[in-house]
């Protein structure tokens, strides 16, 4: 994208935008244009009899139908006719609008009636292509199947053909399908990338992934509900843009579509009324095992709605049933009574919720989502599975409404405070998460067992870890705790398997809140003990350990160290699918370990997972991986590539915090916008950031700290070097070499011999690459070691740092020509000469650069390096020879070569 949005006016976005989704033509061309073509291309093919769309109901084959007629009407004669429901009991009732027009004396029998057809299609087209469009074609009548035959292999017309499946076409046309006279065109629903690709055309302006891929699950890839989801949250104002990005309001959803409403109830009412029954029951449930099922409706309704495809039933376990189309039970649900929702539970769960030990997730959120739709209480231990389930699901929101309402009862009361002060602090609220446990009597908590003690201290742990000056509180409440939790285990209250899984919890938090403060010198020896086996109770929180513990050696200075660790904990995931606590540790602090490794390209294949996510963590976690995106990019010198995200993340971030990471945000952000040279830009954001103060992670305000000032260095800043080289000295002293080591290399640009002695010496500590690239910098700029500046390009440029790379080059460029080595001055310039095509600004521009050439000598020059003959590089420029010879003179003497040879070395 460009350097900054083009937004001409409020609402001027939103307006092009609902014009734009009221053109389903125009729609159906951007998400089907592929198969379009290749329908086209089958139309025109003189050997092709037509095409046949498919694809399940909705999909939108008729708009397609209707794009391949208007794009057919300027060169052919086109017809379109319709099959009704009624229309294979009806002779020739797909041809209706055909046999009107027939005279009377070609309609006195079959075979008169269908040469008269054959001569109507002759005339109407005088010469031309005909094209006739058929939609539901799966009802023909005999009479109206035999003469479109006819139609077909008499070459009087070809037929677009729409029909959800290819074998609910008559029989006669299944050869011509097999022979390929017919050419099946399948339409499935749209990938993520497809359906954010097409978003981007349909509203314009800037549609960040998050909000792209919410509709995408909102639609489940269908494109024609998505158009209308689109078109009514427009409407609606829950689909709206701020400064030219799309912001997606956190309650909308599909069940309130009207259009929608209309489109699923066509399709019900055809339904006969028992079948209509289950529908409704299933979209209630919206999983249930098949045995309620056939107990409450009979296994003949069940077997024809699994033989029609409105069902699916799982092959395994309990044979879990849902609709086919989930859509159908989004809409349903919206349109159904509370009445009736309870009617359909009473048939459904006449013996009462089924006990937890025989659902699956999926069934008991379903059961808590319809218990609540019904405004009836759940049983407190389903409440309580269903709470936790969606807090692993990333859902609080759903969390919080599955403890509504639930009594007090001493022994379940701590549990159900400390999962609603969870989804308070997933929903960014810790003063109320710190208000649900403090609600909890010292008499409640004192019939917790060990292990239930330790995570309702965690849990207070973390929240007033979050509360503004309160941070402070949180060693000594963990200390607290791990002494009750001694005192309970000495007095016999738990056996040594619990004893030890009560101590690893807050072994664990303890380990959070170091990594949260950045103290992690103060306990990386636990950390490696635990990671170990040692103090482990069990492989999960092992694992979890050594996360914390890879991020621990990288800001360490022992990045090589925490990169094999990372590799090592990703082989044994695959032994944890459901470890949702774990997964989400690993991609998080794998994330730093590969930034701060300068693998910039390897987060972003980190976070490639984004697309499969389900809607409610997109909801709650898309902004953080748009804000990760956009550091991986500016991390790496590419503000251009890393800006729609970054502008992604601060819009969402707005709307709805995450981690209280919007600070790193706006940082990052005008950082991006240093490094493409826009002063103005940079200097826009880095207001907004002097006006926040949120408490955020250490990791968060390290971020924060050096995308600032290296923003500010960039357009000029005297101080911002002198504030990055004694918060590095601040790092120095509490051991994170790493973080030390970055920001150093940031305030040398302009730095004398004692802060390149310091970077040297920080770099000296680290392991790595980007570790060897600080120091080969440092010191090849202080001795003037030309091969050592030139290793540290080289490194550089194997990591794709660009602006590493340029900032290397310059300088032995400028120690090159001060030493007078022709030969590495030429190089670097050349060096520079690539890279200021992807660089707009150059972090550092060298005093003494070549001489530059002229467009016409560099062309010439460029040709002459790959060894073309002065008389063949005058025939390719249409230039005469003597010019040539000119211009190489010129370049020659330019660049101080005397070769073609050493210029291929430059260019």
């Amino acid at each position: 994208m460009g350097i900054k949005l083009d937004v001409p006016g409020s609402g001027h976005l939103v307006r092009e935008a609902r014009e734009r989704s009221a053109d389903r033509l125009r729609w159906a061309r951007t998400v089907r244009g592929k198969e379009i073509a290749e329908a086209i291309a089958v139309l025109r093919d003189p050997r092709s009899y037509g095409v046949v769309l498919t694809g399940d109901a909705s999909l939108g084959k008729s708009a397609v139908a209707s794009v391949l007629v208007s794009e057919l009407e300027a060169t052919a004669h086109t017809v379109r006719l319709r099959s009704t429901i009624v229309g294979r009991e009806t002779p020739y009732g797909a041809l209706a609008l055909l046999l009107a027009r027939l005279p009377e004396v070609d309609q006195g029998d079959p075979g008169s009636i269908m040469r008269g057809i054959l001569k109507l299609l002759a005339a109407d087209a005088g010469g031309r292509m005909s094209v006739v469009a058929l939609e539901t074609a799966n009802n023909l009548d005999e009479l109206s199947t035999a003469t479109l035959v006819n139609v077909m292999v008499t070459g009087t017309s070809k037929l677009i053909i729409v029909a959800d499946r290819a074998s609910d076409l008559p029989v006669d046309f299944h050869w011509m399908i097999a022979e390929e006279r017919l050419r099946e065109v399948p339409l499935a629903p749209l990938a993520p990338e497809q359906t954010l690709s097409a978003l981007s055309e349909l509203l314009g302006g800037l549609v960040p992934r998050t909000v792209g891929l919410q509709l995408h699950a909102m639609s489940r890839g269908n494109p024609q509900v998505a158009l209308l989801t689109v078109s009514e949250l427009l409407q609606k104002g829950l689909l709206a843009e701020a400064d030219g990005v799309w912001r997606l309001s956190p309650d909308a959803d599909t069940g309130s579509i009207r259009q929608l409403d209309d489109l699923v109830r066509a399709r019900i009412e055809r339904e006969p009324a028992d079948v209509q029954t289950v529908i409704e029951a299933l979209a209630c449930a919206r999983r249930i095992s098949l045995e309620r099922l056939v107990s409450a409706f009979g296994g003949e309704v069940i077997a024809r709605m699994e033989d029609a495809g409105l069902i699916a039933v799982d092959e395994g376990g309990r044979h879990s049933t849902t609709l086919t189309d989930p859509l159908v039970g989004d809409v349903v649900r919206g349109w159904l009574s509370v009445p009736r929702r309870r009617e359909l539970r009473r048939l459904l769960l006449a013996d009462g919720e089924p006990p937890l030990e025989v659902i699956t997730t999926v069934e008991l959120l379903g059961l808590a989502a319809w218990t609540r739709e019904c405004h009836t209480p759940l049983p407190v231990a389903h409440a309580i599975a269903a709470a936790a389930a969606s807090l692993r699901l990333y859902d609080p929101g759903f969390a919080l409404e599955c403890l509504d309402g639930v009594e007090r009862e001493p022994s379940t009361w701590p549990t159900v405070q400390r999962l609603r002060a969870r989804a308070s602090l997933a929903l960014q609220l810790p003063r109320q998460a710190l208000q649900y446990l403090e609600d909890v009597t010292e008499e409640e908590l004192d019939e917790l067992s060990p292990t239930a003690a330790a995570k309702f201290a965690v849990s207070r742990a973390e929240a007033t870890r979050w509360v503004p000056g309160r941070g402070g509180e949180v060693a000594g409440l963990l200390a607290d705790a791990r002494g009750e939790v001694l005192l309970r285990i000495g007095m016999g209250g738990a056996d040594d398997a619990e004893a030890r899984h009560a101590m690893a919890l807050l072994d664990l938090a303890e380990f959070e809140h170091a990594a949260f403060t950045g103290d992690y010198a103060g306990v990386v020896d636990r950390l490696e003990a635990m990671a170990a086996g040692r103090g482990a109770p069990d492989d999960e929180l092992r694992l979890i350990a050594a996360c914390i513990l890879m991020e621990a050696r990288t800001v360490l200075g022992r990045e090589q160290e925490a990169l094999a660790l990372m590799h090592e904990i990703a082989s044994q995931l695959d032994r944890h699918p459901t470890a949702a606590r774990l997964r989400h540790e690993y991609a998080s602090r794998a994330f730093v370990v590969l930034l701060y490794n300068g693998h910039w390209r390897q987060c972003l294949a980190l976070l490639k997972g984004m697309p499969q996510w389900p809607l409610a963590r997109l909801r709650t976690a898309g902004a953080s991986v748009e804000l990760a995106m956009g550091l991986a990019y500016v991390y790496a010198g590419r503000g251009r590539d890393a800006l729609s995200y970054l502008l992604s993340a601060t819009a969402l971030l707005e709307q709805q915090p995450v981690l209280n990471s919007l600070g790193s945000a706006y940082a990052a952000t005008a950082f991006a916008y240093a490094q493409l040279g826009d002063a103005a830009g940079a200097r826009l954001w880095l207001t907004r950031l002097d006006g926040l103060a949120l408490p955020s992670s250490s990791a968060a305000q390290a971020v924060t700290e050096f995308c600032a000032e290296m923003a500010r260095r960039w357009i000029g800043d005297p101080g911002a070097s002198r504030r990055l080289v004694a918060s590095a000295q601040e790092d120095i002293l509490r051991g994170r070499w790493n973080r030390a080591g970055i920001k150093l290399v940031g305030a040398t640009v302009e730095g004398g011999p004692e802060e390149l002695r310091l970077l040297e010496a920080v770099c000296a500590r680290r392991q790595g690459p980007l570790a060897e690239v600080g120091l080969l910098l440092a010191r090849g700029s202080r001795t003037g070691d030309l091969a050592e500046l030139t290793r540290a390009a080289d490194l550089a440029s194997g990591l794709e740092l660009d602006a590493l790379e340029s900032r290397c080059a310059a300088v032995a460029l400028e120690k090159a020509s001060e030493q007078g080595d022709t030969v590495t001055l030429r190089l670097m310039q050349a060096r520079l000469d690539a890279l200021a095509g992807r660089l707009p600004v150059l972090p550092v521009a060298p005093s003494r650069a070549l001489p530059v050439l002229t467009v016409r000598e560099r062309e010439v020059a460029v040709l002459a390096a790959k060894g073309t003959s002065n008389r063949k590089i005058a025939e390719d420029l249409g230039l005469s020879v003597r010019t040539v010879e000119g211009h190489l003179y010129q370049v020659f003497a330019k660049l101080s070569v005397s070769t073609r040879s050493e210029l291929a070395g430059i260019l």
